[in-house]
């Protein structure tokens, strides 16, 4: 099967929405599933989504976090091959196309997004980025540019939906982690990026950086029974 299904968590975006469903809308007129979970959003971000026809929308009553928005995601999926986005456009929508590359015949079984900086890229967050990439591909022995990009795409049936347990920004690592585990060599795809502030909406916040280390750890391959 060639079409994918396209899974984008949202909460509280409504300023976005609209140009996200406009660089979406080519994807579901090329027959592939455009699934986005409305995470309990408390502005318009319902209403915007409400009125799209071509998408498939699950609204969740209360804000869950990332990672049950994901999880509900994947459970509601049609397709076998799964592509994960977020719907903040720091990642432009248009590079989805870059990641519908899976094939099992040329051992292309999950791919990951590498992100490129736009602007002055030095800061706290880069920098904890590329620590925690180290670390994952330590733990992994894998070749991750970047394990916490959520962008990735991969088959439906190489993760365990029913045993991820992440409910925030940390199941993006889960689900790396459990990819890299049936294949540790993964394909590498570089997209632009561009980091939002705070004061632009940014929901990420330092604390996450903690359940996402506790995570990484949790699910190491190697090492398992040592540490």
């Amino acid at each position: 099967m060639k079409y994918y299904t396209i899974i984008i968590p949202i909460f509280n975006e409504e300023l976005k929405i609209p140009n996200l469903l406009t660089n979406l809308q080519k994807y579901s007129n090329n027959g592939h599933e455009v699934l986005i979970i409305n995470d309990g959003s408390t502005d318009g971000s319902k209403k915007i989504l409400s009125k799209s026809n071509f998408i498939n929308l699950i609204n969740l009553n209360t804000n869950k976090g990332k990672g049950s928005a994901l999880i509900k995601g994947l459970k509601a999926a049609k397709n076998k091959k799964i592509i994960i986005f977020d719907g903040d456009l720091e990642l432009d929508p248009k590079d989805i196309e870059k990641l519908m590359i899976l094939n099992r015949v040329e051992n292309i079984n999950s791919v990951f997004a590498n992100r490129i900086y736009n602007g002055f890229s030095f800061s706290i967050w880069n920098i904890g980025n590329k620590l925690f990439t180290i670390l994952f591909n330590f733990m992994n022995s894998s070749n991750l540019k970047d394990a916490l990009c959520c962008a990735k795409a991969f088959y439906r049936s190489n993760i365990e939906i029913n045993k991820l347990k992440s409910k925030k920004f940390d199941i993006d690592v889960e689900i790396s982690s459990n990819l890299v585990k049936i294949n540790p060599s993964v394909k590498n795809i570089d997209i632009n990026y561009y980091r939002r502030t705070i004061h632009e909406g940014k929901k990420l916040r330092l604390r996450d950086s903690f359940s996402i280390f506790f995570k990484i750890i949790q699910n190491r391959k190697i090492f398992k029974y040592k540490l």
